[in-house]
Formats: C-alpha cells, sequence, structure tokens
C-alpha cells in the first residue's frame, strides 16, 4: 500500500519551533518545581470546566489560546435549540462565523457552513469522541436529544492537537458534553405540540447518588411531524432512549458510562430548479408527487420512493486514573453499530441502498500537571466499516419495490486512523502559551467491485459469498498528515486581551469517488488509468490562522477577530468534457479569509443582547485541472452557496420567571456557481421564543412555553446541492421552512 504525506514542507521549522517551545515549557517548569518542591504541590487542571455556561448573553467571548473557541451554554441551548431539541447546530446559530439554515422546522434537515466551509464530514464529536459513522447513516447531529447536553464547544480555525478527532477538523469542531447524572433525584417531563401535526415527549430521571458509589440518568423521547409541504413525515416517529452512568465526586477514580439508541425515519423534501426558483412563491410547494400513476419516470418521484429509515447504537465513556495530585490518565473508548435503508428515486427506478457498518476506537491520554499549565501526551485509534463509499444498492421497481437486480456490490476495506499527539501549555504572568503536534496515518481503503449481473435478492454478506466475477479493483494507500498548532494569550489590562495562534487541520479525501469508479470503466478507462484516478483524492488539509481581541467593560464585550485559511486539495464534483461525465476530485485550492465580530451587552439588569457580524471571502487561488485536460476558470471566484456577509442579533429578557427571546438573522447574497454567474438574493429571518416558569415548591416547577421560528413567513432558498466546488448540470435548490408555531409544557420535580 502507498504512503504519502502531507505538510513537510515546513514540517522541520514547525517541528523545531514546537519542540523548542515544549522543551522550554518543560524544562522551565520542572526547575521551579525543583525550586518549589518543599513548599508547592502541583495539582491537575480539571478535565473539563465551563465557568460561562450560565451567562446572560446569548455569544460570550474566547478565551482560547489555539483557534477561536466559543462555548454555548444550557440557557442558550434551551432557546436557540428550537423547541424540538433535536439538532445541535441550531443551538449553536447565533455564533459567528456559523451560517446554520433549516431546510424543515423540526432540525431534521439542517445544512451548516463554518467560515465558508461546507459540512462534509464536519468534525462533530461527544466527550471529545468522534462517535459517528462515515458515509451515510444517522449521523451524530441528530442522535442525542438536547434536553441532554450541558453545553456546546465551537472550535474554529485551529484546534488543539488533543481534539479535533475523527473524519475531518478543517471545517471546524462541534462538541457536545454530556449532561451528567445530577447528584439529587430529578425527573424532567415535557409535551411540546406545533405546526404540521409535530408533537415531541420527552423524559428524563435522575436518580441521585446511589450510596455514594453511582448515579444515573434514563430519558426517553419520541417526536413525530408531518413534512410542512407535498406528502409524508419528517421525523416520522423518532425514537430515542439514552441512560448514562457515572461514579460520585468523592471517588479517587472517576469514571463515565453513555448508552443511546435512536431510530429516525423520515419522508425526503425535493429540491427545485434554478428556473423554479425564478418565481418561488408559485413554486415553494413543489415537491414529490403524492400518488402513483403507472408510468415509471414519474412515480421514480413518488415521496414514499424517497425516505430513510436509520437505527444506531452507540456506547461510550471515560476513566479517568489519578497517579498522584500531578499526575493521571484518561481513557475513553466508543463504539457505535447504524444500520438502513435509504431509498432514492431515479431515472425510473428506486434505489434500495442499505447501510450496516460498525465503528470503534479510543482515546488514551496521559496528563502532567506542572507550575500554571500541564503537558498532555496520548494516542487516537479508530477504524470503521463502508459504506463511505457505498458498497450496498439494489434496483427497485415504481410499481411496488419488487427487486428489478443489483446496482452495486463493492468490498470495501475498514478506514483506520492513527495518531499521537502532544501538547503543552504555560501560564507565564499575563501569558498563556499553548502548543502541539499530532500526526496522523489516514488510510483510505482497497475497494473491490464485483459484476452484478445475474445476482438474486439477497443480503449484503450473502451476496458476496456467491462469489461473484471481479469487475474491478483499485488498490488503497496511507495519507500521513502533519498537524502542528501553536497560540498564544496575552492579558495587557484586566480589559483588554490579545488572542493568535496558527494551526494545520485536515478532512478526510472524496470518497464518494468509489461510488462513481464504475461510471468512468464504463467510459473506457484502463485499470491503469482506474487506479491513477483512485490514488489522486487526497486529504484536505488548511493552514489556519487566527487574530484576535477582547475588549470588555462594565456591561459586556467586544470581540473582533481576523481569520485565514489556506485550504488544498479542496475536494468537489468536476465536469470533464472530454468524459462528459462529472465525478469527484480534490484537485482544487482555495483560501477563506475574513472578519468576525462577536458583542454582548447586559442593558439592564433583566436585558441582554448579543450580536455576531461576519464577513468571509471563500475563493479559488486558482483554476481547476479536470481529468481529461480541460480547465475551469475558477481563480479568484467566492465558493458556490457562502454569503460574504452574515449578521445574527437576540435579545433575551427575564424577569420574575417571563422570559421573552426574539432574535434575527440576516444572510447575504450567495453564487450558485463556480464561474460566479448566478447568484441568490439575500434574506432575514426572524424568531420569538416566549416563556413562564411558575415555582409551585422548591424542587417543582412548571414552564409554559410558545415559540415560532420564522415569523414574518419569508419565503426563501435556504440550502442549494452545490459542494464546496461543484461543476455540472444538476445543482438543487431547497426551499427554507415556513413560519411554524410550537407550544410546551415542562414539569421538572
Amino acid at each position: 500500500m502507498e504512503k504519502r504525506t502531507y505538510g513537510h514542507s515546513s514540517g522541520p521549522i514547525h517541528t523545531f519551533l514546537l519542540l523548542a517551545t515544549l522543551f522550554s515549557i518543560t524544562a522551565q517548569s520542572h526547575a521551579e518545581e525543583a525550586a518549589h518542591s518543599e513548599t508547592t504541590v502541583q495539582t491537575l487542571l480539571p478535565v473539563y470546566v465551563i465557568e460561562k455556561q450560565d451567562a446572560t448573553t446569548t455569544i460570550i467571548p474566547s478565551e482560547s489560546a489555539v483557534g477561536t473557541e466559543e462555548i454555548i451554554g444550557k440557557k442558550t441551548i434551551d432557546i436557540q435549540g428550537g423547541a424540538e431539541q433535536l439538532n445541535p447546530y441550531k443551538a449553536i446559530s447565533m455564533q459567528p462565523g456559523v451560517d446554520i439554515r433549516s431546510n424543515d422546522a423540526f432540525g431534521m434537515d439542517v445544512s451548516h457552513r463554518i467560515r465558508g466551509k461546507s459540512d462534509r464530514n464536519i468534525g462533530e464529536t461527544v466527550e471529545g469522541l468522534p462517535v459517528k459513522g462515515i458515509g451515510p447513516g444517522g449521523g451524530l447531529s441528530t442522535m442525542i436529544d438536547l434536553e441532554n447536553i450541558e453545553s456546546i464547544s465551537l472550535s474554529k480555525g485551529a484546534v488543539t492537537a488533543d481534539s479535533g478527532f475523527g473524519y475531518g477538523s478543517d471545517n471546524g469542531m462541534v462538541d457536545m458534553h454530556v449532561r451528567q447524572p445530577a447528584d439529587e433525584s430529578h425527573g424532567t417531563a415535557k409535551q411540546v405540540l406545533g405546526s404540521d401535526a409535530f408533537t415531541r415527549s420527552f423524559i428524563r430521571l435522575d436518580s441521585g447518588q446511589m450510596g455514594r458509589v453511582a448515579k444515573m440518568f434514563v430519558s426517553g423521547s419520541y417526536t413525530e411531524a408531518d413534512k410542512w409541504k407535498g406528502s409524508g413525515d419528517s421525523p416520522d416517529g423518532r425514537k430515542n432512549v439514552a441512560v448514562g452512568l457515572s461514579g460520585t465526586a468523592d471517588q479517587p477514580i472517576q469514571w463515565e458510562l453513555y448508552g443511546m439508541y435512536n431510530k429516525n425515519k423520515r419522508h425526503s423534501y425535493r429540491g427545485l430548479s434554478y428556473e423554479q426558483t425564478r418565481d418561488l412563491s408559485a413554486n415553494k410547494d413543489f415537491d414529490y408527487n403524492s400518488s402513483l400513476t403507472g408510468d415509471s419516470a414519474t412515480d421514480a418521484y413518488y415521496y414514499d420512493y424517497n425516505r430513510l429509515n436509520f437505527e444506531t447504537s452507540t456506547v461510550f465513556g471515560k476513566i479517568a486514573v489519578p497517579f498522584n495530585e500531578r499526575c493521571s490518565l484518561t481513557i475513553k473508548p466508543y463504539y457505535l453499530h447504524d444500520r438502513g435503508t435509504w431509498y432514492l428515486g431515479s431515472s425510473g427506478k428506486v434505489i434500495d441502498w442499505s447501510v450496516d457498518h460498525d465503528t470503534m476506537g479510543g482515546v488514551i491520554e496521559y496528563r502532567r500537571a506542572i507550575d500554571r499549565g500541564e503537558i498532555k501526551a496520548g494516542y487516537w485509534y479508530q477504524e470503521d466499516e463502508a459504506p463511505g463509499p457505498p458498497t450496498s444498492r439494489k434496483y427497485r421497481s415504481t410499481d411496488d419495490l419488487a427487486f428489478l437486480g443489483w446496482e452495486r456490490l463493492v468490498e470495501v476495506d475498514n478506514h483506520k486512523f492513527s495518531s499521537p499527539f502532544v501538547t503543552a501549555e504555560k501560564t507565564i504572568g499575563a501569558t498563556t502559551l499553548v502548543a502541539g503536534l499530532r500526526y496522523l496515518w489516514l488510510t483510505q481503503p482497497d475497494l473491490t467491485s464485483y459484476d452484478v449481473t445475474g445476482l438474486p435478492d439477497v443480503d449484503y454478506d450473502d451476496a458476496l459469498a456467491l462469489d461473484p466475477d471481479v469487475q474491478l479493483h483499485v488498490d488503497g494507500q496511507t495519507h500521513e498528515i502533519f498537524l502542528p498548532n501553536i497560540g498564544i494569550t496575552h492579558l495587557f489590562q484586566e480589559t483588554l486581551q490579545l488572542r493568535a495562534s496558527y494551526g494545520r487541520t485536515y478532512n478526510t479525501p472524496q470518497y464518494s469517488l468509489g461510488k462513481q469508479i464504475t461510471a468512468l470503466q464504463a467510459k473506457g478507462l484502463s485499470d491503469t488509468e482506474l487506479q491513477a484516478i483512485w490514488d489522486s483524492i487526497e486529504p484536505e488539509t488548511g493552514d489556519n490562522f487566527d487574530l484576535g481581541l477582547n475588549y470588555t467593560f462594565g456591561r459586556g464585550f467586544i470581540s473582533p477577530t481576523l481569520f485565514y485559511s489556506l485550504v488544498k486539495n479542496v475536494g468537489g464534483s468536476f465536469y470533464d468534457p472530454d468524459l462528459e461525465l462529472t465525478y469527484t476530485r480534490n484537485s482544487a485550492e482555495a483560501q477563506s479569509y475574513g472578519v468576525e465580530l462577536a458583542a454582548g451587552c447586559t442593558l439592564t439588569p433583566e436585558l441582554n443582547l448579543s450580536a455576531a457580524v461576519t464577513y468571509t471571502q471563500y475563493e479559488f487561488t486558482s483554476d481547476i485541472e479536470a481529468a481529461g485536460g480541460s480547465t475551469i476558470e475558477s481563480e479568484g471566484h467566492q465558493i458556490p452557496n457562502v454569503p460574504e456577509w452574515m449578521v445574527n442579533l437576540s435579545l433575551n429578557w427575564e424577569k420574575n420567571g417571563y422570559r421573552v427571546a426574539p432574535t434575527v438573522r440576516y444572510l447575504g447574497e450567495r453564487y450558485v456557481d463556480v464561474e460566479n454567474k448566478y447568484s441568490l438574493g439575500a434574506y432575514f429571518l426572524v424568531d420569538l421564543a416566549l416563556s413562564k416558569t411558575f415555582k409551585l415548591t422548591p424542587k417543582q416547577a412548571l414552564t409554559v412555553s410558545l415559540s415560532v421560528t420564522n415569523l414574518l413567513d419569508k419565503e426563501y432558498i435556504s440550502d442549494i446541492s452545490a459542494s464546496d466546488a461543484s461543476i455540472g448540470q444538476d445543482t438543487t435548490y431547497t426551499v427554507g421552512a415556513p413560519q411554524t408555531f410550537f407550544i410546551a409544557l415542562q414539569y421538572d420535580i
């Protein structure tokens, strides 16, 4: 298997600087420890602390040395996460640099960009663990009820070496922190009703401490709703169960264990063509057909032939063993099983895409406290099964889903990630310095496609057992990626702080090429040419720079951040005129730069204001060369679907149990093509949340909530199907969710 290395052009320089930094920090710390060994004992820094999770403003300033990390606390999650409390991306939607768009009102179909970069393999983690499978499936974004999330960490730009695990960190990191079992017994029951027959029931019970040994919680929810347009349901009876166990705080060894099950069914929404968007009022309700006609070309667009159904189960945990007051070892294993089916109507047939894969891995980390700092060294390993790319797809009839034949049968080796890391943090006076090194071995798998002629309607394993003929085979390779980072914060005075950092991030190759490689073979490409194309996909890498200030005053703060990112091997779908085919490649280079401004102010003891303004340029730095030798003019062009301007405003008023929280979002004009010939106009969205909490007893409370999304019932295009670098004829446009009302009743005891 071939090996490829990325980031080594400047690797020796980075390595020298960072190792020198780590050495100097360590040497100075040991000297200080020796000098104070008789009078001072260093203690470990906390594993995870959020000091501002109950901040009154929706946005709080970043104080991270590496990149720009913002904490979204429980109060903000409760409001911005929506009445449905299903999707963490809605909860972070008011943060600067974050572009969240809801294609439905219930959190089941949400697109997200961070600093212009799309959501392909965005870094999703829970407790720092990438508990999600590659490719299609249930996904982490709708797997956890937000009532069970205490806070969310949002990282932009560089990330520390002991984080950013998973399929990619180049597009930002969203890390959810579980609401641990409570120390005292507690119960919550909630019922939500809304437009389009929306209903959601949630219950959580906390045991409190059991014999000063352990504590636990168990929760469950059920959610369903009609689609806001057309026929079908989204979600169609989502079921979720979660269990959490942890030790008590007075135990020397700290441990946590969580298990979750999520069943997610929903019908899909149909997008519009560009011409249909020109008259949105007339076409906004365009969707999949509500009935069958007997014509296969038409019936491929029947609503019940365009749906998905996935079941996801996961177990993850943590055990922290202290060796002494300065040193500890933490082990965090995880496992996920994801299985289900995705039906897609296409060309007079229905594609039955089966998914059944496991993901498993773990992080081990050694931590040592030093004087006003710490050093960490660890290792992350993950292995997961395909699909990604697709492995098992069948054709079915539009009459009754009768089996017509196999579309593809592909055997793919496991994807593997192996990554050691080391970080060091040191505070000297008013300056904090953080540096880290991480090395990643990322295995791109072998791929074998089989001749499906005459194969019967059996499952994937049984089909392979029939020993079909090999149609094509391409060898995988191992990519090696060097991921350094360094950052500094300096407090000039109590009210002014400087932040500066650099770090390299990554994203996996465009494995969707695997589903197109058989089409390339059908175009007459030789085995050697196919191998060369499979070898051509590479990990995306981004070199990220952040420079920010935090200025605080009596009632608020202002926090501007300048950012720049140079992204290599940008993945996208490109039309090759020589082959007359659109296929996936990592062949572009782009840069993202701009400014984020976060601000918050307590206007009165009851009223606070938060604002986020973002200017982003995300553009190609070179023309794109197609495999056949043609050139696509793209240099200097804004990448599709990326607005230059975004503005978010939120007010929060609380008094005597009442809460009023309006929000306003502005999304600027976007191009819809690489050549920047066509665009979509800007739009405003207004949401409103109202609630009243009645304190019945010291432990009992009743909360009544009313909320409405898209208050002004704005008609707009939420998302387009084009990727960061998409050139083809099949771009579709998704209509944003209309005005939607919710009412909720929550009882706490």
